[in-house]
């Protein structure tokens, strides 16, 4: 279902925008207007969401899941990489917003339903990316992991628990993209819930998520020239200097906080 978009995608991510057919100007660039006006008056600086609020007055949101849904004729509108994983990224925590809202709004918890698992929230609801209908899934799994590899991504997708990364009171911007990312993951891994170490028990808690996306961590180590890398190396590529964890250290996960990032 998405192999177009990926198709589409893949080729930009390689080869570059093409010049506009017939001589005729690019169209403006995608614009976050609508998503900056959610993130700034319903986030709040710890990253806990008002869904009450947005759920009273969610006219921004939905002008702007409408710019996401509508299909992308214009490869112009996204000249680099950071342009189309800034949209994804985006694309992505928005529709998780529009997700809570939809469960009415969900107040406990998006992996509740059948299993306690997050399928009807992940994989059950369709959402609409750039004219295509997918799922959360598939659009982290098949999109922004597969067409980006990336691992910084996991400290910018919020997924409604607070298990995730904070999520920032502004959008992701193309032109600073890489700046917000590694501020994103040096974040991330300066939290003790998300790094805990033990030097007494020579032992580290890391978050669920470093368990979940190993591969994507570990791959990233070995374009960088590692040939043997654990989750540590990785790690401590964002840790404050002086804070490294020792890479011969015992490995943990936490268990993952499902409850709804909401206040």
């Amino acid at each position: 279902m998405f192999l177009a978009a990926l198709t589409f995608f893949t080729a930009f991510a390689v080869s570059g925008s093409p010049a506009p057919a017939n001589g005729a100007p690019f169209e403006e660039s995608f614009s976050y207007a609508d998503w900056n006006a959610v993130l700034e008056a319903h986030v709040d600086e710890r990253g806990t969401v008002d869904y009450a609020a947005l759920a009273r007055a969610p006219q921004s949101l939905d002008r702007f899941i409408a710019s996401v849904e509508r299909p992308k004729s214009d490869p112009g509108r996204f000249p680099s990489a950071n342009d189309r994983l800034a949209y994804y990224l985006n694309a992505y925590n928005a529709w998780v917003f529009r997700g809570v809202l939809a469960r009415g709004p969900e107040k406990e918890s998006v992996w509740k339903g059948g299993l306690v698992s997050g399928y009807s929230f992940f994989v059950g609801m369709d959402i609409v990316v750039g004219g295509e209908k997918t799922n959360l899934k598939r659009l982290e799994d098949k999109t922004i992991r597969a067409l980006f590899a990336d691992p910084r991504i996991h400290a910018a997708l919020n997924c409604a628990s607070r298990g995730c990364p904070r999520l920032p009171r502004k959008a992701f911007e193309p032109a600073t993209l890489d700046a917000e990312l590694d501020a994103a993951m040096r974040e991330f891994v300066s939290e003790e819930r998300n790094v805990k170490a033990d030097s007494a028990a020579h032992r580290v808690t890391l978050s669920k998520i470093f368990d979940w996306f190993d591969g994507d961590f570990l791959a990233f180590e070995k374009k960088q020239g590692n040939a043997d890398p654990n989750l540590l190396d990785y790690v401590n590529r964002y840790r404050a200097a002086g804070a490294a964890v020792p890479r011969v250290w015992a490995v943990r996960f936490a268990d993952y906080d499902k409850r709804l990032n909401g206040r």
